[in-house]
């Protein structure tokens, strides 16, 4: 399929599993990616991976929790590739599991700097690029603790509960711009952060909580996200698009 043909992409977090996986499957259907990570290393990776097959792709290192690094990957959309039409917050800061009386108030705003300022700090610098396309597709990847809660994550679950929160907000918001907002709640997937959790895959697989008793595989979600970025889902916003296995169906 080529439903992104034509369009223009950022990703943050793709040097992840995750990210990686959107920004093989948005330019698989067509799309320029700009990919965005601290990690130099793995964004780079990403970057050229695409462009290796013949994509058109572009890697910025650089923290998200920075208004700069917004500004740097609009720009790169606009100059390099003609302007913007979709994008995606999917950067993620990690803590190890703990009650809140054990995060430190530096860990809890880092996290709240990554996990859900970026969102806002790329929205807003990418929606008047949007606007001049004549509209777009933003996608905040959220999770399925946005809509349950797990012991020793109050910031993930909080933060990805404001994550589906603001996407309904900002679709009433941008609707009559044409500008489509929705979040994406993956549950427990099968990617080297999740992994890192355990001392081997088959113990990961065994903690699922999921119905199909499986771990996800980062190319279900990107399935997920191209589906939101396409005129597949012209009349999808304000929604939360669930890809859980069936956790939360208990």
């Amino acid at each position: 399929m080529n439903r992104l043909e034509g369009r223009v992409a950022v990703v943050s977090g793709a040097g992840g599993g995750i990210g990686s996986a959107i920004c093989r499957r948005f330019a698989a259907e067509g799309a320029a990616v700009v990919c965005v990570d601290i990690n130099r290393e793995t964004v780079a990776a990403t970057a050229t991976g695409l462009t290796d097959d013949g994509a058109r792709a572009t890697a910025i290192a650089a923290d998200v929790a920075e208004e700069a690094t917004a500004e740097t990957a609009v720009a790169a959309a606009r100059d390099q590739f003609g302007g913007l039409d979709i994008l995606v917050n999917n950067a993620v800061y990690d803590l190890p599991l703990a009650p809140l009386t054990e995060i430190s108030l530096d860990d809890w705003r880092r996290t709240m700097d990554v996990n859900l300022n970026s969102a806002f700090l790329m929205s807003k610098h990418a929606i008047p690029a949007m606007v001049e396309r004549g509209g777009g597709s933003i996608i905040h990847i959220a999770s399925q603790l946005g809509r349950t809660a797990r012991p020793g994550r109050p910031w993930y679950c909080a933060q990805k509960a404001a994550l589906i929160n603001l996407a309904r907000a900002m679709a009433l918001d941008h609707a009559e711009q044409k500008i489509r907002v929705n979040s994406l709640s993956p549950g427990p997937v099968e990617t080297g952060r999740y992994l890192a959790n355990f001392p081997s895959s088959t113990e990961a697989q065994a903690t699922s909580n999921t119905l199909l008793d499986r771990l996800g595989e980062p190319d279900e979600i990107a399935a997920g996200a191209a589906f939101l970025a396409s005129d597949d889902a012209s009349f999808m916003t304000g929604s939360d698009l669930l890809i859980d296995g069936g956790y939360t169906v208990p």
